[in-house]
């Protein structure tokens, strides 16, 4: 079993990198925290997993344990492999995801490539598993409650404009990301924030 890897990066795509590991090119679907640490012919660190199945073998990497464990969380839930889980952590990052899973705030997972119904199974099966894998997903679940109410405003708004509710559900989790996960929104300020990101795209 492969947990980590080492080695130079010799490509970096819009889902994976390539990481030179003696003298092997291995392609690595990628997270998108360990996309955004990968310099081209710097070396590079990453937790990892390596999923065998039929229809070949996949490397998935990720910036650090939590991703890796939430990634193999995801694993559990039917109908979700490898690929489709590295999605999900390539569009939000692993906290996002807790916070919507806590919550059940399933609107929130609505990631190109997964619909509605997969991302209500996500939280449906992994609700009440995940409070035993992170011992500080309490404090996740209340701030997704919170922001919950405000996401649901803005995604409303913001549909009502035009913009289909993958592109919302984007914008709302970009705006957060930067402005930091202890930002405290109001929910004009966030449609604000969501409107300025859509209209620069």
């Amino acid at each position: 079993m492969i947990n980590s890897l080492r080695g130079k990066v010799i490509s970096i795509g819009d889902e994976s990198i390539t990481l030179e590991v003696s003298g092997f090119g291995l392609e690595v679907f990628s997270s998108r925290s360990l996309m955004s640490q990968a310099s081209l012919l710097e070396d590079l660190f990453c937790f990892a997993y390596m999923q065998v199945s039929d229809a070949g073998i996949n490397l998935f990497g990720f910036s650090d344990e939590r991703e890796r464990l939430l990634f193999l969380e995801l694993l559990q839930v039917k109908t979700v492999g490898g690929k489709l889980a590295v999605t999900l952590l390539r569009h939000l990052d692993a906290e996002q995801i807790l916070q919507a899973i806590a919550s059940g705030s399933s609107a929130m997972l609505t990631v190109p490539g997964l619909g509605a119904k997969r991302a209500e199974r996500i939280c449906f099966e992994l609700k009440n598993k995940i409070s035993k894998k992170f011992s500080d997903i309490k404090s996740f679940g209340e701030q997704g409650q919170k922001d919950h109410v405000s996401d649901s405003f803005v995604m409303e708004a913001l549909t009502g404009l035009g913009f289909t509710q993958g592109e919302a559900v984007r914008a709302i989790s970009k705006s957060r990301t930067e402005a930091g996960h202890e930002a405290s929104w109001t929910e004009e300020a966030l449609l604000k924030a969501s409107l300025s990101l859509l209209r620069r795209n």
